[in-house]
């Protein structure tokens, strides 16, 4: 019998993690074992202004994410933002889950 897969079924929920849709030997997974930017916080909080403005972009996201690029290639802000948006591996490396809406592409140039 010739089945049809319908594409335009929406996801209730998901069991389990990103982490188990991106294979171990990923370069974001084996640099994630080895990175750690706990002390990131610390360091740059007097660059901000509490109470001012909108909230900004998590800086240990912002690092990732160049990181991600830079590890994968991807040289242009925007891009590197649109291959968030469908790229599992980006979007678990940055903490970011499926429906999380991400950063705008010039959180990270400003």
């Amino acid at each position: 019998m010739l089945g049809r897969k319908e594409r335009d079924q929406l996801e209730l929920y998901m069991c389990g993690s990103l982490r188990d849709l991106v294979p171990d030997d990923h370069v974001l997974v084996k640099v994630d074992r080895v990175l750690d930017l706990s002390w990131l916080h610390e360091e740059v909080a007097e660059l901000y202004a509490a109470g001012f403005g909108r909230p900004g972009i998590d800086p240990e996201v912002a690092v990732r994410l160049m990181l991600a690029g830079f590890l994968l290639g991807i040289v242009h802000d925007r891009r590197l933002m649109r291959e968030a948006q469908v790229n599992i591996a980006i979007r678990w490396f940055i903490g970011f889950g499926l429906h999380e809406v991400l950063p705008d592409h010039s959180s990270l140039t400003r």
